[in-house]
């Protein structure tokens, strides 16, 4: 089976094989991807061709490129502002800025409210769908 090797603790984007794309972390092998920080609920899945992985890089990196500084800064402050416990989830915050970067009008550009929370759900939503996969899996593993 070919898989593909990316950097381990940065991001990918890929196919969610739902018609869709997601945002996943590398793991520590390089060669699977997280696409929950719960660890203790799910279980690393292989990088395949098939998926279509694209590197994203660190989300300092992917801020940068993406121009996202300011962006990042008023979502943090957001997240903090509502003492919101995924403002210390990576994955959840490069899901929102992954989201939020087709929107962006360059250096200097904040998300007004509705976008903001519109990133905060599709962030939200593909946890939700990991988390749901992983579980349908566990049953079917269980059932066997």
């Amino acid at each position: 089976m070919k898989s593909t090797k990316f950097q381990p603790g940065t991001f990918i984007e890929l196919d969610d094989l739902a018609g869709g794309r997601k945002v996943a972390l590398v793991g520590k092998d390089g060669v699977t991807f997280w696409d929950s920080v719960h660890t203790d609920q799910v279980t690393p899945l292989l990088i395949h061709p098939v998926l279509k992985p694209v590197a994203l890089g660190s989300l300092v990196a992917f801020a940068r490129a993406h121009r996202l500084g300011d962006a990042a800064r008023h979502l943090l402050a957001a997240l903090r502002q509502d003492m919101d416990p995924r403002q210390n989830d990576a994955l959840f915050v490069m899901r929102a800025l992954w989201q939020l970067a087709p929107a962006v009008a360059g250096d200097g550009w904040v998300p007004d409210d509705a976008a903001l929370r519109s990133a905060l759900q599709a962030a939200q939503a593909q946890e939700e769908r990991a988390l749901h996969v992983h579980e349908q899996a566990g049953r079917y593993v269980a059932m066997m």
